[in-house]
C-alpha cells in the first residue's frame, strides 16, 4: 500500500510539474518577446546608422551615439535574455549561454570598429546579432515578427545587390535564373510577412513609425510586383532597376522597429 501510495504521489507531482512548466512556457515567451522588442529599439538604429555612415560622413556621429546606446542597453537586457532563452527549467541553458556570449562579442566588435571609424566592419559585426537571435528565438518556438524580416533580408539583398552592381550586358541566362530563384524565395517569405502582421502597439511603435511601417509594407508589395513583371520581360535594364528598387521600402519597414535616440 505504501509503495502504491508513493507511486500515486509521484505521479501527481509529475503531472503538477508538467502543468507548471506548460504554464511557465507562455510567460517565458512573453518575456522573451518584450526583451527582444526593447533590444531592437536600440539595435536597429545602430545597424542602420553604421550602414548609412559608410557613405555619409554626416551620419558618423549618429552612428557612434547609436552604438553607444546599444552597448548600454545591452548590459541591462543581457541577463534577462539569457534566462528567457534558457526556457522553463533551463532546458536550453547551454544554447542560451552561447547565443548571449556570441551577441555580446558581435556588439563589442561593432563598438570597437566604430571607435576606429570603420563603419563597414561595424555594420558587418552587428548584422550577425539579428541572425544569432533569429536562430535562438526559433529554437525555443517564438514567432517574432522582426525575425521574419531578417529571413526576408537574405534573398532581398541578393536581388538588390544584383540591381545595383550588374550591368544589363551581364544579365546572362544563368544570372537571370539566379535572380528568379531569389525572387521566388523572397516572394514566398513576403507573403508570410503580410499574413503575420504584428501588433504595432506591442512593439512600441509611435503613430509616426506605425505610418512608416504601413507605407513601407505597401511599397514593398508593389516593388515585388514590378519585379515579377520585369522578370517576365526581356528588358535587362528594367529588370535591374526593379531589383534594386525592392530594398528602400524594406528598409522603411525594418527601421520602423527602431527608436533612434
Amino acid at each position: 500500500m505504501k509503495t502504491f501510495s508513493r507511486l500515486r504521489l509521484t505521479s501527481r507531482l509529475r503531472r503538477l510539474l508538467a502543468i507548471s512548466m506548460m504554464a511557465a512556457a507562455p510567460l517565458a515567451q512573453a518575456g522573451l518577446r518584450e526583451t527582444s522588442v526593447a533590444l531592437d529599439a536600440v539595435y536597429i538604429p545602430a545597424l542602420s546608422l553604421t550602414s548609412a555612415a559608410q557613405a555619409d560622413p554626416g551620419a558618423a556621429d549618429k552612428a557612434r551615439k547609436a552604438v553607444a546606446a546599444l552597448e548600454t542597453r545591452w548590459q541591462v537586457l543581457m541577463p534577462g535574455l539569457r534566462q528567457e532563452l534558457a526556457g522553463s527549467g533551463g532546458a536550453h541553458a547551454e544554447a542560451a549561454r552561447k547565443t548571449v556570449e556570441g551577441v555580446h562579442r558581435h556588439i563589442q566588435s561593432g563598438a570597437r570598429a566604430v571607435a576606429a571609424g570603420q563603419f563597414k566592419a561595424a555594420h558587418e559585426a552587428l548584422e550577425e546579432v539579428r541572425v544569432d537571435l533569429l536562430q535562438a528565438r526559433r529554437a525555443v518556438g517564438l514567432d517574432y515578427f522582426v525575425d521574419r524580416l531578417t529571413a526576408f533580408h537574405e534573398p532581398m539583398e541578393v536581388l538588390a545587390l544584383a540591381g545595383t552592381q550588374l550591368k544589363p550586358g551581364q544579365l546572362t541566362p544563368v544570372e537571370r535564373a539566379r535572380l528568379e530563384q531569389a525572387y521566388v524565395h523572397a516572394r514566398a517569405l513576403w507573403h508570410q510577412i503580410e499574413a503575420h502582421r504584428p501588433d504595432l502597439a506591442a512593439h512600441g511603435l509611435t503613430e509616426g513609425r506605425a505610418a512608416q511601417f504601413m507605407a513601407g509594407m505597401a511599397a514593398e508589395t508593389d516593388a515585388l510586383t514590378r519585379l515579377s513583371d520585369a522578370l517576365r520581360g526581356a528588358d535587362a535594364a528594367a529588370l535591374l532597376r526593379a531589383a534594386s528598387a525592392i530594398k528602400p521600402p524594406f528598409a522603411k519597414v525594418f527601421t520602423a522597429f527602431g527608436q533612434a535616440s
